[in-house]
């Protein structure tokens, strides 16, 4: 039996994770309700299936069912979206330490997709919002 080789994780890998993942908040900010959270909840269905064939063999199918079930609650709840991204977050971890990347030929893109589906989470608990409409609120009184 092979012995898995736990990838190296870095500063720079981080930083693209984070940015990876303000590029997708800032994309999905320019679409509106209800579709922002219509089009997530499916993400979150194939975020489920994207690791069949990752090295974890028939464990791979459950976690898929699961996500479906959690994608299907996602269609009128941010919170079971981001509950979506802190389950992926998990399997990301287990397949950096155990099983196969995400991405085949980089290494630690499941550690990157780790860091990227923590912040996507947290982002969808506070139920989505648009980072335009940070611009558009009027300034408090002085």
């Amino acid at each position: 039996m092979l012995q898995h080789v736990i990838p190296a994780f870095g500063l720079i890998n981080a930083i693209a994770a984070v940015g990876i993942a303000l590029l997708y908040i800032t994309a999905f900010s320019l679409v509106n309700e209800p579709q922002r959270q219509l089009i997530n909840a499916l993400i979150i269905a194939g975020a489920g299936a994207v690791y069949w064939s990752g090295g974890l063999g028939v464990w791979e199918f459950p976690f898929g069912i699961v996500m479906l079930w959690v994608a299907y609650r996602g269609l009128a709840s941010y919170t079971f979206i981001g509950i979506g991204w802190l389950l992926h977050t998990a399997w990301d971890l287990v397949h950096h330490l155990y099983a196969n990347p995400i991405v085949a030929f980089e290494p630690s893109s499941s550690a990157g997709c780790a860091v990227c589906d923590s912040i996507l989470a947290l982002w969808f608990f506070a139920q989505a919002p648009s980072v335009f409409s940070f611009f558009k609120r009027p300034l408090p009184d002085s």
